[in-house]
């Protein structure tokens, strides 16, 4: 047998090896990216082993070597699609084309590498190939994530990573054909430098490689190779400035009232944060980045996270990357992480345990209307008899690790680890906090092990005499969807989600022709798909055309009827005239509604209070923004309550708070008097909690006090603990807001606004931005401030 034959046989079984080890791991045994980026590794060294020991061997030419050691790649390959039979894949093209560009294109650089080698002076050949790739798997990860405001990495050698694991759907930017293609331009100057130390060659294909790759580095950024802060700031032209925060956005979608928005939630919640840490002076800091992107292909194009929310506290500068519509959801959150900067290991400016960072940014997070924490563990204890208690406390010690956290399900892990941290901050207060998050040391800063604070903890829960009712809902809805390491077929976009997707894109573009055109193809690839459904009703309505709606959503199944489209039907029968059948599928959809989304039920209330009037309904379901709605409302019966009422929810929701706020004072009850008790002590609720939000927002900080004043004693007398903890920190942050005024300070800081393409806009400043009045709008509030 030849030494080349023998090499082969070699790389065969070490390739069989792995794509065995592959095979029974969830996730890495589908024929995906991150399969192929595993592949893709193991390959470099592999091939490059067995390149070298050929090249020593005999005087063979570099190709046939490369073509034998390319063909190797169908021994795992082969395996993987073997796998199908246990683990679904239904993305095998996209898998085909990651296994090319990952394996295919690594083996190719790594035969060269070692062509190269083998013609020079080199003593082991071998040593320096596998220190290479080392150097290139590390450095180019640190180069990458460590100096840049970027959540993907391309490589040499392992091919990339696209985005973050809790990113279902890929990110697959030009950069990475890009980088690819210069991987395929280092492995032919390799083959160039090998043939010119062996005599062979001219220099002029080597300078021309050496040029072409100069161009490529220089130009990174416009490749998409790299991202830089810069980059994301040209294109993000939005920026207003605040006491703690650089505000980036895209100005075509946010105008100066949403920035000024934006800008008082970041203030607010940073605030917040830092006193529940116990940081009352606010001493000289960083100034924060906060990078708002207006949609998951602007944000997945720019960053490679298209719908995770993320703080890369690793960097220099602290910074926060979020979805417009997730801020109100995750923007403590990562503020919270922000804060933690300075109390993580040094240069990783966080702690070693994933578990110890969620739990911490969870228990910092402000209030909100939801569930806590706690609840949701106890309710989760209480509805699976195989999650007890006892059973999440030892587990706690699981989920503090990269492995034990990640493979879990989300919501669960983040529950978990932030009613625990929570827990140790209401117990043992935020000095002991902040120095244990480093380290995870528990012993030394408590003087008691991990075991025995997770026993407390879960003794703590039991104690509670009550439970948010609101958390079954949540723990129904969240605990059980599977993590991406359980998913069949990850990272697969069914065809009606990807025409939904174009649609939406479209009514970014205010392209409706093409958005309905879409709309449609989803439907007939999934005749049931709410949310096509949902969007194509709502253009329907805003045409003037119930009739349309009112057949479309009769050939729906009950279990497809969600609380949009429940809210789309009701619209129609309204505008048809049927007040009666209105009525019922309004309160079906607030039935619906999740427990905790009160904004959207006191909503619904008022939508059940103008059942009888197609005329109000027609401007609330008109094309437009949110402050022409306002306006168009005040035409007719403007003095009556329940459109008293709606004209201040549009100019809140134009963010026009000023407009809003003389509207609530001495509003009426709008609520039908026939609908149950519950109803009229939810508007009340809701109704102080408006009042209250529009009165900070305008500045006007005695009613701001007197409305969540009220706000709470009557979230307290409703045993709402949760609201009264949100209305408690309005009440706090207007009083806050007061006293300096009274020693000759300013109240707050006047946020400033810039944009160079809202300069000159013919758009009248009462418009609110475009994302409020888009078919696709988000009707679930989710903080429900």
């Amino acid at each position: 047998m030849s030494v080349v034959d023998a090499s082969m046989r070699r790389a065969a079984a070490a390739y069989l090896v792995l794509g065995l080890l592959l095979a029974p791991i969830p996730l890495l045994n589908v024929l995906q990216a991150e399969s192929a980026a595993v592949v893709a590794l193991a390959a470099y060294f592999i091939s490059g082993g067995a390149a070298v020991r050929a090249f020593d061997a005999t005087s063979m030419s570099v190709w046939p070597v490369m073509g034998r050691q390319a063909a190797a790649l169908l021994v795992p390959l082969a395996v993987l699609l073997l796998a199908q039979a246990w683990a679904p894949n239904c993305t095998l093209g996209q898998g085909l084309l990651f296994y090319v560009l990952f394996p295919g294109i690594t083996v190719v650089f790594a035969v060269a590498v070692a062509y190269l080698l083998r013609g020079l002076p080199v003593s082991r050949p071998g040593w320096v190939l596998s220190g290479l790739g080392a150097l290139l798997v590390v450095a180019g990860p640190l180069y990458d994530l460590g100096l840049h405001p970027q959540f993907y990495t391309y490589n040499h050698v392992f091919g990339g990573v696209l985005g973050p694991i809790y990113d279902e759907q890929l990110a697959v930017r030009p950069g990475l054909f890009a980088f690819r293609g210069l991987t395929l331009l280092w492995a032919l100057l390799a083959v160039l430098l090998g043939h010119r130390v062996r005599g062979r060659g001219a220099w002029g294909g080597v300078l021309a490689c050496v040029l072409v790759l100069g161009i490529g580095y220089a130009f990174s950024a416009a490749l998409g190779i790299n991202t830089t802060a810069a980059s994301l700031q040209e294109r993000l032209a939005g920026h207003t400035r605040t006491p703690h925060f650089d505000l980036y956005y895209d100005s075509t979608q946010v105008d100066a009232a949403a920035a000024a928005d934006l800008a008082a939630a970041h203030e607010a919640e940073y605030d917040w944060v830092r006193r529940r840490l116990g940081l009352e002076a606010d001493a000289e800091r960083p100034r924060i980045q906060s990078y708002i992107y207006p949609n998951p292909d602007t944000k997945g194009r720019l960053t490679g996270a298209r719908t995770t929310s993320v703080t890369p506290v690793w960097l220099d500068t602290p910074q926060v990357h979020l979805l417009r519509d997730r801020v109100s959801q995750s923007l403590g959150h990562e503020l919270a992480h922000v804060v933690s900067r300075p109390y993580g290991l040094p240069g990783l400016q966080a702690s070693w345990a994933p578990g110890l960072i969620e739990g911490w940014a969870v228990a910092l997070e402000p209030p909100s209307p939801g569930p806590p924490p706690d609840d949701l563990v106890r309710t989760a204890a209480q509805s699976d008899t195989t999650t007890t208690l006892a059973a999440e406390a030892g587990a706690v010690a699981q989920r503090l690790s990269p492995l034990g956290f990640w493979t879990s399900r989300g919501p669960v892990s983040y529950a978990t680890m932030g009613s625990f941290v929570r827990y140790l901050l209401d117990q043992y207060g935020a000095a002991r906090l902040r120095r244990v998050y480093a380290w995870g040391n528990f012993e030394t800063v408590y003087g008691r092990s991990l075991g025995t604070l997770a026993n407390e903890w879960a003794a703590h829960l039991r104690r509670a005499p009550t439970v948010s009712r609101a958390a079954h809902d949540v723990v129904a809805r969240q605990f059980t969807r599977p993590s991406l390491f359980e998913t069949d077929c990850p990272h697969h976009v069914p065809p009606a989600r990807r025409h939904y997707q174009t649609a939406q894109r479209a009514a970014w573009r205010r392209d409706t022709t093409e958005m309905v055109r879409h709309l449609k193809k989803a439907l007939d690839a999934q005749p049931q798909y709410a949310a096509a459904h949902a969007a194509l009703a709502r253009h329907r309505l805003a045409q003037g055309r119930p009739d349309a709606v009112w057949r479309q959503i009769d050939t729906l199944s009950a279990a497809a009827r969600t609380v949009p489209l429940q809210v789309a039907g009701a619209d129609a029968a309204v505008l048809r005239r049927a007040p009666d059948t209105a009525r019922a599928l309004y309160a079906q959809a607030r039935a619906q509604a999740p427990d905790y989304a009160h904004g959207l039920r006191a909503r619904l209330a008022l939508r059940d209070a103008i059942a009888d009037r197609p005329a109000a309904v027609r401007g609330l379901t008109s094309a437009g923004s949110a402050a022409a709605q306002a306006r168009r409302l005040a035409g007719a019966r403007a003095q009556d309550a329940e459109v008293r009422a709606w004209r201040a929810v549009r100019w809140m929701d134009a963010r026009r708070y000023r407009r809003a706020l003389p509207l609530w004072k001495g509003l009426g009850v709008p609520v039908r008097a026939g609908r149950p008790r519950a109803w009229h002590r939810a508007w009340e609720l809701q109704r102080a909690a408006w009042g209250a939000k529009a009165a900070l927002r305008a500045d006007s900080m005695a009613a701001a006090r007197r409305w969540a004043a009220r706000g709470a004693r009557r979230a307290r007398a409703l045993g709402d603990e949760e609201r009264a903890s949100v209305f408690a920190w309005w009440e706090r942050r207007a009083v806050d807001s007061e006293t300096p005024n009274r020693a000759g300070r300013p109240r707050r800081p006047v946020p400033n606004h810039a944009s160079r393409l809202l300069v000159g806009s013919s758009k009248s400043p009462t418009e609110t931005s475009r994302c409020n009045s888009a078919p696709f709008a988000n009707h679930n509030e989710p903080r429900n401030r």
